[in-house]
């Protein structure tokens, strides 16, 4: 999937999603009602990485070591429209940060065949009906050493991306269904880079416009563990056209996605677990609903950033290496 285009979807899943509940046949109900948020509302996954550390080797690259990992942070940042002019727009906020050792095959000519890789990644989307804009910075840190001389290069690159929903989610969806979203995707890319604090490098900036279809099916209920407890969740599958990536979501009966995986060529690169949050107004049980089951967000792209994120820096740094 697009990189870029991942980051506001990945906020809207948590703050603008749809409700969904269960009726009596214990199926999975959706419709269309927004979940209640507050500013400063916020949801913390922790996330594994072994899978994509792995497909990092190469023959150039022998291991990839996390030194640390902040997690994924998404939070509700209010009701704003100063970015855009739009009207009735709300704010998402994320961040991620990754610290890495990468291992290179001996003879790679860096001095033990070691440097340090720092990632940084942060997003602002705002959003309003059938639009968002989206404006992430990307921030790579690299030191390193050749021949005793030290190096520290930095790249920090800035995306905005406009994106247009085309055609509306279904009214209602239960377990089984499967349905499709049609978006149009405008992205500006800014791009600069320096070594050893010189005066920085600026790319020539690009536009790309893409037609994205995302294809979705509500697989079912499915029980999820985190540590000792055991949520019973509806499993949604989605996959974009054309491309080899997809992700399931696990969203559980209190309201939020608690798991999230993203696979790439069939293989597992990612897990994301609800670690930490803070929801004011958390849907609650109600007389209303037979089995008491509030379920907002399953249309999304469960594709987590961080992970597309670490693989297209990494990817691009070792082009230009």
């Amino acid at each position: 999937m697009n990189t870029r285009v991942l980051v506001g979807l990945a906020i809207l899943m948590i703050f603008f999603s749809p409700l969904a509940s269960s009726g009596m046949s214990n199926e999975f109900t959706v419709n269309n009602t927004e979940p209640e948020m507050t500013t400063g509302d916020y949801f913390q996954y922790e996330l594994d990485l072994s899978g994509l550390l792995n497909s990092m080797q190469d023959e150039n690259i022998d291991e990839v070591r996390e030194n640390s990992n902040s997690g994924m942070r998404m939070e509700y940042g209010g009701e704003s429209c100063l970015l855009t002019g739009w009207d009735d727009c709300g704010i998402g906020l994320m961040s991620y940060e990754m610290n890495l050792t990468m291992v290179f095959s001996s003879g790679s000519g860096i001095d033990g065949d070691q440097a340090i890789m720092l990632m940084k990644f942060e997003s602002t989307t705002v959003f309003s009906s059938m639009k968002s804009q989206d404006t992430t910075e990307t921030t790579m840190d690299m030191w390193f050493s050749i021949d005793g001389e030290a190096y520290h290069s930095e790249t920090v690159g800035t995306d905005v991306t406009i994106t247009t929903t085309e055609n509306e989610e279904p009214e209602f969806v239960i377990s089984g269904d499967t349905w499709s979203t049609q978006e149009s995707v405008e992205t500006t890319i800014n791009e600069k880079s320096r070594m050893n604090g010189e005066p920085w490098e600026y790319e020539d900036e690009m536009i790309e416009n893409e037609n994205i279809t995302t294809n979705y099916n509500a697989e079912g209920s499915s029980n999820v563990f985190i540590g000792e407890t055991s949520y019973q969740t509806l499993k949604i599958k989605s996959e974009e056209l054309g491309s080899d990536e997809m992700g399931y979501t696990y969203l559980a009966d209190t309201g939020m996605p608690v798991k999230m995986e993203y696979y790439e060529n069939g293989s597992l690169q990612m897990i994301g677990t609800l670690t930490e949050y803070s929801w004011a107004n958390e849907p609650t049980q109600t007389s209303d609903i037979e089995d008491g089951n509030l379920i907002p967000g399953f249309t999304l792209l469960p594709t987590l950033v961080a992970s597309v994120f670490a693989v297209f820096i990494v990817s691009r740094n070792e082009k230009q290496r």
